[in-house]
């Protein structure tokens, strides 16, 4: 017999794995705790869910899209091209792996123990890198849109963002976070960094 979904238990779940994945990380969130939390039995987590990361995935997919979307807008307010490169690497580099007690680390934790090509979500990789390409671009003079507009550096920005995202996690914010994007900056602008 195939049992009904219901929604009410699908968002208890995932309500009950958000609080503990921003508490204690994914790597430390059992799926029992989630189904205690949600007042459900583990495998009833199952019919809703194929893996710990599928509920993850539930919860930080709409986390960052939702940043994302928050950053592309306040950079959108800025058309010199210079401090809105600022505020989007900034901002993905510093703010969002800080954000909600280094709630993105959890993709990382994730990802590390993943065994299956199929299992990594990238839809989200490709959606994010596009939202970032769209307003990098936009501000970029003619002459050096070409370096964004393949979708490359945002990809680049991305795989950075991971690696913040360990760094804030087991040390803090990084201390030299404005130097940085100071260089990625003149980098992207082809011009030397102010000294």
């Amino acid at each position: 017999m195939v049992q009904r979904k219901k929604p009410e238990i699908r968002a208890a779940i995932i309500d009950a794995a958000d609080g503990l994945f921003r508490k204690n990380g994914y790597a430390f969130t059992t799926m029992s705790a989630i189904a205690r939390q949600a007042n459900t039995s583990p495998a009833n987590i199952y019919v809703y869910f194929d893996s710990k990361l599928d509920i993850l995935l539930a919860v930080y997919e709409p986390w960052l899209k939702a940043r994302i979307e928050m950053l592309a807008e306040h950079a959108r307010q800025f058309t010199e091209a210079e401090t809105r490169l600022k505020v989007v690497l900034k901002a993905i580099w510093h703010e969002i792996p800080s954000d909600d007690n280094c709630f993105a680390n959890n993709l990382v934790q994730a990802l590390a123990v993943v065994r299956s090509q199929g299992a990594l979500p990238r839809n989200l990789l490709r959606w994010c890198e596009s939202q970032i390409t769209e307003v990098i671009c936009e501000a970029l003079p003619e002459e050096r849109r070409h370096i964004a507009e393949d979708g490359h550096l945002a990809h680049l920005v991305f795989m950075a963002y991971d690696g913040f995202a360990v760094h804030n996690n087991l040390s803090g914010p990084s201390d030299r976070i404005d130097d940085v994007v100071e260089l990625a900056t003149a980098l992207i602008l082809g011009r030397d960094r102010a000294a």
